[in-house]
């Protein structure tokens, strides 16, 4: 990365980029504030001690810490002020703005004696009636919907437009552990906001839970799992490999602890004797890469005693850092030699993407450059699934597995490309 010196116009615009596309509201609510007041023109959030207040009116959107007169300005001076220096900021304020994050809750005051409004009532959430969204647009056939895996766990949401006319959104629910429905995401076609003429996704979070799943019918008798990021890929995945014992875990869009232990409470609810394999499904891109390490990291930490693994993302290398209990160099030594020869196997040796592991006295370090391995031209899926599955192996008895979809990103867009391949709509195809 060059010095700023050296080109100050560049980063001022990468600046200019990360203060205007920030879903500032959203990034608090993700790293665990609450909000606490909201107005026309103005939100303020506490996490623990501090406060912090957006002013919403403003493009870009600015902010001030009540408690601390000088950390004030736009996001990128609030992610300045908490990262280690200006260009760790920079990296991390380009991957902020590519996330998707859920909306701030509505914060009203309680009224006495004012009737509680469900989410089903207020949103017009019911069966599914008109899933021409998921058929036309997400390529899923009726089968798949009526499936074992799936019937009754999709929604419709109608929403009452100016000309009193009916539109059909999908509602995917998101279920707590105990079976109840925490929370929906609205989802439809793509929309050209009136405000700014620029074409939108559509994607509404009801409410500010948003740390639960959707997930697949429990109680079907399981014979392994898989963890996709989102419900139409869970579909799509479903209704590829036709296997009706599956059971599936969406993330949802971002991770963050709090979804990783609903994913843990999920895969012990239907594997308590941890036995199933565990698929990771994610999209083939760095970001699903990422959460491919995340989540193994997280799901061998909570099962292993022999390891504890540590990520550090600088996108677009991911570091983990191995840490071993009992301080045993031989065990360390042990695993180095093993990933090292395992990902030097592949069909051209090792790839530039992937360092060897390196043994310290207290350690093993790993270092994976997820942007040159995605980009390995034939071989890139071969090469994540021996690394990945690697760590498998070394610590977790192989049990879990990655999967990627064969050509394209993700598991609807494989599902879709393959429908158009074969010359028949997809609505029409069972």
């Amino acid at each position: 990365m060059k010095n700023y010196s050296e080109n100050p116009g560049y980063y001022k615009r990468l600046i200019a980029q990360i203060d205007s596309e920030v879903d500032f509201s959203g990034y608090l609510i993700a790293k665990g504030y609450r909000l606490l007041k909201k107005s026309s023109g103005s939100q303020e959030f506490r996490k623990e001690a501090e406060r912090i207040v957006l002013q919403t009116k403003r493009k870009p959107v600015t902010y001030f810490n009540r408690n601390d007169s000088l950390d004030k300005g736009r996001f990128f001076k609030y992610l300045h002020n908490r990262s280690p220096n200006f260009y760790e900021a920079i990296k991390q304020g380009l991957d902020i703005i590519q996330r998707d994050y859920p909306e701030p809750p509505s914060v009203k005051p309680q009224q006495k004696n004012k009737r509680y409004v469900g989410l089903e009532e207020r949103y017009r959430i019911g069966p599914l009636n008109r899933p021409n969204y998921l058929t036309e647009v997400r390529g899923l056939s009726i089968n798949t919907l009526k499936s074992e895996a799936f019937k009754g766990r999709i929604f419709n949401a109608f929403h009452i437009s100016d000309s009193n006319g009916r539109i059909a959104n999908i509602a995917l629910p998101k279920y707590g552990v105990d079976g109840k429905i925490k929370n929906y995401t609205l989802y439809n076609r793509p929309y050209r906001d009136s405000k700014d003429g620029k074409v939108k996704k559509f994607r509404l979070f009801l409410n500010g839970r948003y740390q639960y799943l959707f997930v697949s019918n429990p109680t079907i008798a399981a014979d392994k799992i898989v963890c996709v990021e989102s419900g139409f890929d869970a579909m799509a995945y479903h209704e590829l490999h036709g296997r009706p014992n599956t059971f599936y875990i969406s993330m949802s869009g971002h991770i963050d602890e709090r979804k990783l232990e609903q994913f843990l409470q999920w895969n012990h609810k239907v594997d308590p004797s941890n036995t199933l394999p565990l698929h990771l499904a994610f999209d083939h891109d760095i970001e699903g890469m990422r959460y491919d390490l995340i989540v193994l990291g997280h799901w061998i930490n909570r099962k292993s005693k022999g390891v504890f693994i540590e990520t550090d993302w600088k996108r677009p290398v991911m570091r983990l850092k191995l840490n071993y209990p009992s301080r045993s160099v031989a065990a360390m030594e042990r695993d180095t030699d093993y990933i090292n020869a395992r990902i030097s196997s592949g069909p051209h040796g090792m790839p530039y993407g992937l360092q060897k592991a390196i043994c310290y006295r207290d350690k093993v370090l790993w270092e994976l450059d997820l942007e040159k391995i995605v980009l390995l031209p034939q071989h890139s899926r071969t090469y994540w699934s021996l690394a990945v599955e690697t760590l498998s192996e070394c610590f977790a008895q192989g049990m879990l597995k990655i999967e990627k979809s064969p050509t394209v990103k993700d598991w609807n867009e494989e599902l879709i490309s393959i429908k158009k391949k074969s010359g028949c709509p997809p609505v029409n195809l069972c």
